[in-house]
């Protein structure tokens, strides 16, 4: 679903109009920067939206710091497979889960940990569940 928002909306866009500029290289670049800035950005109105605390800008930097991560890994894959080395997948998927978790234990976690909404989360939920318990027969019930 996101990316079948921001690609038309931003990145399509700008790499369109960076290309004359740039050239196609660095727009594509550009284009995948800017695409993971508006979505750092909308993370940060959904925080606000969940918390109704000021932004800390800590979830925009998560995802530009992704960004900028994408942008490199692609351009040093391109030159690796050119020279024809390939990291085999298992790593590459290790290292990407290993960056993901620190970078969102860093960045991205924090905001919603301090303001309580894993709590509130966790409540909704708690609530939501006894509703659709106490909608379901009761032979039901009993046996959950």
């Amino acid at each position: 679903m996101v990316t079948s928002i921001l690609r038309p909306t931003v990145y399509d866009p700008v790499r369109s109009v960076s290309t004359g500029i740039f050239g196609i290289t660095c727009a594509s670049r550009a284009a995948m920067l800017a695409t993971f800035l508006v979505s750092g950005l909308m993370h940060e109105l959904i925080y606000y939206y969940l918390s109704r605390v000021s932004p800390t800008w800590e979830v925009t930097w998560f995802f530009v710091l992704h960004g900028v991560c994408t942008a490199v890994e692609v351009a040093v894959k391109k030159v690796m497979i050119r020279r024809g080395w390939r990291l085999h997948p298992v790593v590459s998927g290790l290292l990407t889960l290993t960056f993901l978790a620190v970078s969102g234990n860093w960045l991205f976690f924090p905001q919603l940990v301090r303001n309580g909404v894993d709590r509130k989360a966790i409540r909704e939920y708690a609530i939501l569940v006894n509703f659709v318990r106490s909608k379901l027969p009761v032979n039901l019930v009993n046996s959950l």
